[in-house]
């Protein structure tokens, strides 16, 4: 198994982890039982970050270890012999990340991801094909910066997307929304909007390391 099949497997049985937890907390919700829908809403939405947040990772782990792997990427090309083994991936790290990694943030957007590996990898690299649900990973990135900056611009992004298909909210669906409720209370593909962006991120793992 390569590295980065057993990335793929860490993500996806992390993937599992959450939806299972999300199925938990489903049955704890209602008139008697410990959690109200508005805790679920609020648990929901950290499920997804928590999810979105490992999806950054994996791709930033691929990047990472195919710079330092791949034979005509940037950083093998022109040297024949490193002195230590863990070299390769320390100066792929180094030509990745912010030159004041830690101090400064690094943002793994999938659009990054994908210029960089354009600039640093050959043109066959794994985030040449487009992703099956590219579209859809649009739509749970403006989920996720509803929850996480809760800026006005931000929230009408959110607003706008719930308006539109699939999902087609009308105004009195979408007055005094959350976006946790969203998650749980409104369908996508037949299942919870949550349930479903879970699946999405397993797709699209299994597209990058088939």
């Amino acid at each position: 198994m390569t590295i980065q099949e057993e990335h793929r497997d860490d993500f996806v049985a992390t993937i599992n982890h959450l939806d299972a937890v999300a199925h938990k907390i489903a049955g704890l919700v209602g008139h008697g039982r410990p959690l109200t829908f508005p805790d679920q809403h609020k648990l929901s939405e950290g499920l997804f970050l928590s999810a979105w947040t490992h999806w950054e990772e994996f791709i930033q782990q691929l990047i990472t270890d195919d710079l330092s792997e791949e034979p005509t990427g940037f950083v093998r090309k022109d040297v024949k012999e490193f002195r230590v083994k863990g070299a390769p991936r320390r100066i792929a790290e180094r030509i990745l990340f912010h030159p004041d990694h830690p101090q400064k943030f690094v943002e793994w957007d999938y659009g990054l991801v994908k210029t960089r590996a354009d600039t640093f990898l050959p043109a066959n690299h794994r985030f040449t094909r487009p992703l099956p649900r590219h579209d859809d990973l649009e739509k749970m990135k403006r989920i996720r910066n509803a929850i996480a900056h809760k800026s006005d611009r931000a929230w009408e992004s959110f607003r706008n997307l719930i308006s539109q298909p699939p999902f087609n909210l009308t105004s009195y669906q979408r007055k005094g929304l959350t976006v946790g409720r969203f998650l749980v209370a409104h369908r996508w593909n037949g299942q919870s909007v949550l349930t479903e962006t879970l699946a999405i991120h397993r797709a699209h793992a299994q597209h990058l390391v088939p």
